[in-house]
């Protein structure tokens, strides 16, 4: 198996159909040829469960313009390698496999971690915009927190549109939008940009993708 991360069997959540085990979860991403859509992701989500022989051995997967994305959980480093060995010969190349519910000791300042957010926003990678924000989101206060949590709900509504969860996705996102207020810019983030897409998502009822803009 080819060498993504390192499997940490003190880290776990989870259970099998064979009973409560200790199961890691990583957050794996394969790519795929630009074909796929949203609207494929329960039809994928079967066919890697199948291909993996149980239901649970993966969850939430999101279907972003060139990447499938998904928790997958395995019990040891051996089951891990099994499952990563078929998903890279059945389903396509493992370009993320990131072992999750670790201990969070942040250090960065601030402005770091929410650039750090944006750009992830920008690759589609919406979840883990969405945790990186969270981080910031937590200690801030008065309009800057509901900026940042605007700017969260906007990440999350669409996780939920690469679901394809278009409804779901939409009432998110006029919370996002209320959440956003007047304000036009934060630290350099073109606010009015960001609330112009949310508007025209609404008005169409069709949640994609943009690019958030940085001053």
């Amino acid at each position: 198996m080819k060498s993504y991360c390192e499997y940490d069997s003190s880290v776990s959540k989870g259970s099998s159909e064979l009973g409560a085990i200790a199961l890691a979860r990583y957050l794996t991403r394969i790519a795929h040829d630009g074909k796929l859509g949203p609207n494929d992701a329960k039809a994928i989500a079967q066919r890697i469960r199948l291909m993996l022989g149980s239901k649970e051995a993966i969850g939430n997967l999101r279907i972003s313009n060139h990447v499938i994305e998904f928790d997958l959980f395995a019990r040891d480093s051996g089951q891990l390698s099994s499952f990563t060995d078929s998903l890279e010969k059945e389903i396509g190349t493992i370009v993320t496999l990131k072992l999750l519910d670790q201990p969070l000791t942040e250090t960065r300042e601030k402005e770091e971690i929410l650039r750090e957010g944006i750009e992830l926003f920008n690759e589609e990678r919406f979840w883990e915009c969405h945790e990186i924000l969270e981080r910031i989101w937590h200690p801030s206060k008065g309009e800057e927190r509901e900026i940042i949590q605007g700017m969260i709900l906007t990440a999350a509504a669409l996780v939920h549109a690469q679901k394809d969860r278009n409804e779901t996705a939409l009432g998110m996102l006029r919370k996002a939008e209320s959440k956003l207020g007047n304000a036009e810019n934060y630290e350099g983030i073109n606010l009015k940009q960001v609330k112009r897409r949310i508007d025209e998502m609404l008005e169409h009822r069709d949640p994609k993708p943009f690019k958030i803009k940085l001053q």
